[in-house]
Formats: C-alpha cells, sequence, structure tokens
C-alpha cells in the first residue's frame, strides 16, 4: 500500500467516526427531548369534559335509541 493510499483510509475512517458521533449525539438529544421525564407536562382540565384524552362524553340515556 502506498503512502496516498492510507492517507485515504486513514480520512474515510475519521469522517466516518465523526459522523457516528454527530448521529449518535442527535439521536440521544432526541430521545432526551421525548423521554417522560424530561420536562413534566401538567394535563389541562376542561369542566365538563372527561378525562379520557379530553373527548367529550355524552351523557348516557335511560332508554335505548336503537
Amino acid at each position: 500500500m502506498s503512502v496516498q493510499q492510507n492517507t485515504g483510509i486513514r480520512k474515510a475512517v475519521r469522517q466516518l467516526l465523526v459522523a457516528m458521533v454527530a448521529c449518535t449525539a442527535v439521536a440521544a438529544g432526541a430521545a432526551f427531548a421525548v423521554s417522560p421525564d424530561s420536562a413534566p407536562v401538567t394535563p389541562q382540565t376542561v369542566a365538563g369534559v372527561a378525562e379520557d384524552n379530553g373527548w367529550p362524553v355524552a351523557p348516557p340515556s335511560p332508554t335505548p335509541t336503537n
């Protein structure tokens, strides 16, 4: 192998390592941003709305509606 070939291989390996470190850092930042413990969110409550995802629930009727 020539010196020029060794330099090219080293450069390619170094660029690959830099890219891997950058991707790992971005992935770790994204995982931290979406983790449940990173920022506690208080649920919003609205009067007259059920607690199942905030969708209003119709009151039960005493007679069936067939």
